[in-house]
């Protein structure tokens, strides 16, 4: 049944992607990559973010529509990979980028169902419904029509969950600080701050790294200049959208309170305390290493809780996080086969599919059905459960405990 309703969602997001128009394309997301990868080739550095030097070119490929300017605000790195993409003209290169990121998706769910660990007896049949349900998720479609970054930061967060499963701390945390930090970076508060209550030497080192790594390649691509006009134009781009349109929880302030700055207070403490919870679930996994899996989870969850931006196809980066979740659910059912939709299963999926459908109202009423966004409290609600499973840690319960190398302290396996 999960296949099937999730082969039907996906077939219906292609025959959407197939329909958006020429006029769409020009006020897509992609939009405003393709201009800062054509500025980047075209030998604009210092000028990259130049509000008057995007609007020109922008103006120029969604003509004759007279929409404003979708600034460009990624950082350098991002225009340089985009690069490749604007020796196409515009339209065939939304199509190209929009499969390309949906390939991205599948292959970070790809790696997450071979990453994670599976109770023994587990048909294949319900690690493919893990990830199918995963693929299905709204943020998939809302991703594909945009073609945003979103699954780069999906893969790099698998990425890191199998380094880290291994034993390769420093590694995992760079690639996890990398993947953010090309196109999201605002996306990942809170998995910085559970790498921080982690404590981990190595996972700090890795993490510092990655940043470094990052800030070295932006001076090689735009310089000095540049990077001060990238960190101007992301100041500004705070205030350029309406909160109550975001999935995160500061869409649900924005609904009570509207744009002005008592709404960006509120906002700002609820990511607080979102980036604190994230912190008490890096405590866990220090103490107990075989709470990383569930509490990875929360982290992502709570991530997106706590950023100051985020649409529905930010949804995609906890498409990885469900298998993780699913897996774990599974291991606390038990290896007994066939699995079925048991209380910590139904619970994974509930979880999925409510953040799901609350984004789904919020797209069609615009927000305006009490108690404003639904996707922040169904975060919220999911960002709990997640809490109150790594403090119970019930996974191995009865299972004799083993070291597991890297991790450090002990580690169950089933």
């Amino acid at each position: 049944m999960i296949i099937a309703i999730s082969a039907a969602l996906l077939v219906a997001y292609a025959v959407i992607w197939t329909q958006v128009s020429s006029f769409d394309v020009g006020r897509s997301d992609f939009t405003a990559f393709y201009v800062g990868g054509t500025l980047l080739r075209e030998g604009h550095t210092g000028d990259l973010y130049s509000q008057a030097v995007q609007q020109q070119l922008h103006s120029a490929l969604i003509a004759p529509d007279p929409e404003a300017n979708l600034p460009f605000v990624n950082t350098p790195v991002a225009a340089a990979l985009v690069l490749p993409s604007t020796l196409l003209p515009l339209h065939a290169a939304y199509r190209l980028w929009s499969l390309l990121e949906l390939a991205v998706l599948i292959l970070a769910l790809a790696l997450a169902v071979r990453s994670v660990e599976w109770p023994s007896g587990t048909p294949r049949v319900w690690q493919a419904a893990a990830g199918a349900a995963a693929l299905a998720g709204v943020g998939t479609w809302t991703m594909f029509v945009q073609a945003q970054w979103t699954p780069l930061l999906a893969l790099g967060l698998v990425l890191a969950y199998r380094s880290w499963k291994r034993g390769h701390m420093a590694t995992g945390a760079a690639l996890l600080v990398v993947s953010a930090g090309i196109a999201k970076p605002h996306l990942a508060l809170g998995l910085l701050a559970f790498l921080l209550g982690w404590r981990r030497r190595r996972v700090i080192f890795g993490a510092l790294a990655g940043g470094a790594a990052l800030l070295v390649a932006s001076l090689a691509l735009v310089g000095p200049s540049g990077i001060a006009g990238f960190v101007s134009i992301l100041a500004s781009s705070t205030t350029r959208w309406a909160l109550s349109t975001m999935v995160s929880f500061i869409g649900v302030v924005g609904s009570v309170f509207g744009d002005g700055l008592a709404a960006h207070l509120v906002g700002l403490v609820a990511s607080l305390l979102a980036c604190a919870a994230a912190v008490w679930l890096g405590t866990r996994v220090r103490r107990d290493p075989s709470r990383l899996d569930i509490a990875l989870v929360g982290a992502a969850v709570l991530s997106l809780v706590a950023s100051p931006h985020a649409y529905p196809d930010d949804l995609v980066m906890l498409a990885p996080a469900l298998v993780i979740g699913v897996a774990a659910a599974a291991r606390r059912v038990g290896s007994t086969a066939p699995l079925t939709l048991s209380s910590p299963v139904a619970i994974a999926f509930g979880a999925w599919a409510l953040i799901s459908v609350a984004a789904c109202v919020d797209l069609i009423d615009a927000a305006t059905f009490p108690p404003g966004q639904l996707a922040g409290w169904a975060l919220v609600i999911a960002a709990a459960v997640t809490c109150i499973a790594t403090a119970q840690n019930q996974e191995h319960a009865g299972v004799p405990r083993l070291r597991v190398a890297g991790l450090g302290g002990v580690q169950t396996r089933s």
